[in-house]
């Protein structure tokens, strides 16, 4: 009697039966955005660091800002799409002025939204500690170069970055705030010469986080995009930084 035949089947059948079965939560990415229904609002303090005076010298500006859930629509592929209103005012809340506006496309697989022409994709399936996902896949070369005269890689190329998902269902504390259930996505960490020890070479500061409650949204960001050039060999041209940094903490929602 052939045994080989044999033998190789219970192969098989040993190696199918030893494969793990990963079973995901069944959490929507849109379970983690601000819910999406007219009249929901979030309001944010915004800290923000700008470079002036040639680059030389940088300071602290702070502000509110509510993002409003102000309608819906059909999308040119005919999804349903929400139309958010940011609404801007100094740190005592008294005025408030429309600044811009943005789109978020929630689907059971993601959460994409549009800023300033810019296509994000915030959040994906599945929610799970580690899984990373392009979410710059949509950004042309250079998306800020209207605005910055970059030259890392990292502030060109937005593209290449990976989303991961990290602190996944983890309890997160912010000033007097508890929230129950939060998930943290790191966009980028990237770091040439930072903390700058050599003034006279080039150094430059990627890193983008974000952290989203469970139906509330967005609670906390953190952005650093900048360069710093150092200064010409001749002495015509002192050193200098170009590029923003920018924190968001949640303060109220309804």
């Amino acid at each position: 009697m052939n045994r080989r035949p044999v033998i190789i089947l219970l192969l098989v059948v040993a190696l199918f039966s030893c494969k793990k079965t990963i079973h995901y939560p069944a959490v929507a990415p849109a379970d983690y955005f601000i819910p999406l229904r007219v009249g929901q609002y979030a309001t944010y303090r915004l800290d923000s660091l700008n470079f002036y005076y040639y680059g030389q010298l940088d300071t602290v500006t702070s502000y509110l800002a509510k993002d409003s859930v102000e309608s819906s629509f059909i999308d040119g592929v005919g999804n349903t799409a929400w139309l958010v209103t940011r609404y801007m005012s100094d740190t005592t809340g008294s005025s408030w002025v429309p600044s811009q506006t943005y789109t978020v496309t929630p689907s059971q697989q993601r959460v994409e939204m549009t800023e300033d022409n810019l296509r994000f994709v915030k959040l994906a399936f599945p929610i799970a500690q580690g899984f990373s996902w392009s979410g710059n896949s949509y950004l042309p070369y250079g998306p800020y170069q209207d605005f910055f005269d970059f030259s890392d890689d990292a502030h060109l190329t937005l593209g290449n970055w990976n989303y991961t998902y990290q602190s996944v269902n983890k309890p997160y504390s912010l000033g007097t705030q508890s929230f129950d259930s939060t998930v943290t996505v790191l966009q980028e960490n990237d770091s040439i010469n930072v903390p700058i020890v050599d003034v006279n070479s080039f150094a430059s500061r990627t890193y983008w986080i974000e952290t989203y409650a469970k139906h509330i949204g967005l609670i906390y960001r953190h952005t650093e995009m900048w360069e710093y050039q150092p200064p010409t060999p001749d002495g015509t041209q002192s050193g200098y930084k170009i590029g923003f940094q920018l924190t968001m903490r949640l303060v109220d929602h309804n």
